[in-house]
């Protein structure tokens, strides 16, 4: 018999307390947890802060990924250096901000002088001192990026994507001493127009090796079969009176027949935001049937991406540190289904590149998916159905999404 990966036994085991299944895992399946991490919130004292009193949950616009507010963090580095010290470690924490195309935006715009509303300066000026305050946190520009690529890619007059790719290299020439000093004003040490002349160049050569980048491509080809699982979802609530229980087993078929994979994280929002009392604001294009809600949806589903790149930069590591993403956005209904439904527990196999992430709603949302899942769907949990899953999951391609969307969207027209 198949066993699974030691990740994923790792992980129902954590998930559901499972005593017995942790005690197998480490008598047999030790040497297999080498290259394993985890983070796991806690609100237990002796746990790190996430914070770290950075202020970063201060700002109206920053979402963090994780439940928090502390972390017990575990790894091989970890536990060779309590070993060696008597139990006493020291985690490196590196932190990343990642920003949705609009907050990306209005950076551009406040570092380049332009009239903005000033609630939006404020918020803008609000993020930049995180960083002002901790070189230690990120800017992480490929979030956004990876969304406006094609913009530039299939309108070489459309120069947003790389004017906003110049403001965020603009900020590496940022004085920000004298900024935290006086944030009213931005001193680069030449003028701003100086410095996007300089920077213009290199910004376009990044920008162009861009545009036929795998990754950025698998993004695009990812976000495409979410906009399709979106407008299921949404001719589904508009069908018949909407039960939350079969609109989870429709989903499930749909992303097992037409996918061709199973979005676990984007599966696991959507039931979590339509099983409140009240239906999460960010659903509202989709439930309240908004005029402009095929446009919507498609904003929705590079949200959603957004999240599964902030999910790879929490896998990364630099000699053993932890990546701790957050997301900046202007959107209110965005952050409200992501601290709604948080990840409590990060896997990571660094040896095989894979990850696994259990939302504060996991075991529930599992509990959901063996009620209302079909034979079918449960044939596709063998071990060997799951990694091929995986693969198709990798292999996702432009134009068969592109297909995908447009076939969904022919019940809207």
């Amino acid at each position: 018999m198949n066993q699974p990966p030691v990740l994923d036994a790792l992980f129902q085991a954590l998930l559901t307390n499972d005593q017995s299944a942790l005690c197998d895992i480490e008598a047999n399946r030790g040497m297999e947890c080498a290259d394993l991490r985890a983070l796991v919130s806690t609100d237990h004292p002796g746990a790190v802060a996430l914070d770290l009193g950075l202020g970063l949950t201060s700002s109206v616009c920053v979402s963090p990924i994780f439940e928090g507010p502390r972390a017990f963090f575990m790894s091989r580095h970890i536990s060779v250096q309590a070993r060696l010290t008597g139990g006493r470690t020291t985690v490196p924490l590196d932190y990343s901000l990642s920003f949705d195309s609009n907050f990306a935006e209005k950076l551009r715009a406040a570092l380049n002088g332009e009239n903005i509303q000033p609630a939006d300066r404020a918020r803008v000026v609000d993020v930049l001192m995180l960083k002002a305050n901790n070189a230690r946190v990120q800017f992480d520009v490929m979030p956004f990026l990876y969304e406006n690529i094609r913009l530039a890619r299939d309108n070489e007059k459309n120069i947003r994507p790389l004017n906003t790719l110049i403001a965020f290299r603009m900020l590496n020439h940022l004085n920000w001493s004298a900024f935290r000093s006086d944030p009213s004003r931005f001193d680069f040490g030449v003028p701003t127009e100086s410095l996007k002349a300089s920077l213009e160049s290199d910004a376009d050569a990044i920008l162009t090796s861009e545009y036929a980048n795998p990754s950025v491509m698998h993004h695009e080809a990812k976000s495409l079969g979410i906009q399709a699982l979106l407008l299921r979802f949404a001719t589904l609530w508009h069908q018949t009176k909407p039960d939350a229980a079969c609109i989870l087993s429709e989903l499930l078929e749909f992303s097992l027949s037409n996918l061709g994979f199973l979005p676990v994280t984007e599966l696991s929002l959507i039931w979590s935001g339509i099983t409140r009392k009240v239906v999460a604001p960010f659903m509202g294009p989709i439930t309240g049937r908004s005029k402009t809600m095929l446009k919507d949806i498609r904003g929705m589903a590079w949200d959603m991406t957004h999240l599964r790149l902030i999910e790879q930069t929490a896998s990364l590591t630099q000699l053993g540190s932890f990546f701790i993403p957050h997301f900046v956005s202007m959107d209110a209904r965005w952050r409200d289904l992501l601290r709604l439904n948080p990840v409590r527990f990060m896997l990571i196999d660094d040896n095989q590149k894979s990850m696994l992430f259990a939302r504060a709603n996991e075991l529930s949302f599992q509990m959901a998916c063996n009620e209302c899942a079909g034979v079918k769907i449960h044939a596709e949990r063998r071990p060997e159905r799951i990694a091929a899953r995986r693969d198709t999951a990798r292999a996702i391609d432009v134009e068969a999404m592109q297909r995908l969307v447009a076939h969904e969207e022919r019940a809207w027209h």
